[in-house]
Parts: C-alpha cells; structure tokens; sequence
C-alpha cells in the first residue's frame, strides 16, 4: 500500500490510511453513503474460462497462445469488469482429458458440478448486483460442452441461467465463435454499452 502524502508533501503513514479505509467501509455497511468518487464502470461480464486462458482447453484446440483479444479488447474498451468462469471440464477431467461431446459430459457427477459453479456465480453477481453494478453479458463459447449458448447450449450455460433466474438476475448470454470473432466483437460492443 502506497503511503499518502499531505498538501505539504509528507507522508500520512499507514495509520493514517487504514483509518480513512475503516470510516468508508463502516459509513457504507451503515448505508449512510456510496462512494461515487472512484472510477469503477458498475458493469460486468461473465466469461468462460478458456477466452481468457487458452491453456485451459483441451491440447491440440487452443485457437490463441493466450485469450481471445477480440473480446478483451471490447471489454476493456468499454470498462467492463471481468469475472471468469471456472473451467467445469478442466476441474473434472483434468488438462490432459481427452474431447468429449456435450453428451458424454452430461452426467449426475458433472452436473452437480456445474450447478454448484452456477450458483456460486450467480450469489457473487447478485451481490454485485444489490450494489448497482450490473451484468451485462454472459459470455460463452460455441460448440463448447459447457459453455455453449447457442444451437446446443452448454451444461454450465444452461444451470448458470438457473441459477441467475432464482437470485432474479437477467442478462444475455452470447457464444463468441472463432471463426467469426470480428462480427462477434461487433456484437458484444452494442451489448456491453
């Protein structure tokens, strides 16, 4: 932690800032007030795992040495925060697993799996939410066994839209494709803004 100077230029200290820390935290848990002064974009995005960390697919698919920038970069762009999917195949099978189908991953053990992802997602975005920072977008990817979101939705996509619908949180999921991530960039941009 950086220390914080006076008008003078002298150093506070430590104290001094974890004081100033401890008032707002108090002050905000009172709901006495909201700390509009940062610069934070109260927007967020939901992402799978693997347009953010490529290693994380199965060897022999990785499209990028390390995340899709087409995406990031509309992210970024337009100051939406990231919160990053866990990987369900990568927690269940391994790096080393073999490809599987959508059919072959959907199993009582891999479900409950991604039920419990789900809805630990869905409790960290609606905490986000009861403090006006909104989701803005699920992101998905296409043909994906877990994260699929359109002609064949993924298992984690379809209990993460459970799980959002319980805890009354609404937002469009979209399923970025590789071979069309230019259009796709196009689309996340309208709706992130």
């Amino acid at each position: 932690m950086a220390p914080s100077l006076r008008q003078d230029g002298k150093e506070l200290g430590k104290k001094h800032n974890l004081k100033v820390k401890l008032t707002i935290h108090a002050a905000l848990k009172k709901g006495d007030c909201k700390v509009e002064t940062d610069r934070r974009g109260r927007r967020l995005a939901l992402v799978a795992h693997c347009v953010l960390n490529q290693n994380s697919r199965v060897f022999g698919l990785a499209e990028r040495a390390s995340m899709i920038g087409e995406v990031v970069r509309v992210l970024m762009r337009n100051g939406v925060g990231v919160i990053q999917m866990p990987c369900p195949e990568l927690v269940y099978a391994g790096l080393s697993r073999a490809p599987k189908t959508r059919e072959q991953y959907d199993n009582l053990r891999f479900r409950s799996l991604c039920r419990k992802i789900a809805e630990q997602l869905a409790e960290q975005i609606s905490e986000y939410e009861r403090n006006e920072i909104r989701l803005k977008v699920v992101i998905g990817v296409d043909g994906s066994p877990s994260c699929g979101v359109n002609e064949n939705p993924g298992i984690l996509v379809e209990e993460l839209r459970l799980a959002l619908d319980k805890v009354g949180v609404s937002a469009p999921f979209y399923g970025v494709n590789y071979r069309r991530l230019k259009d796709d960039a196009h689309k996340l941009d309208e709706l992130v803004k």
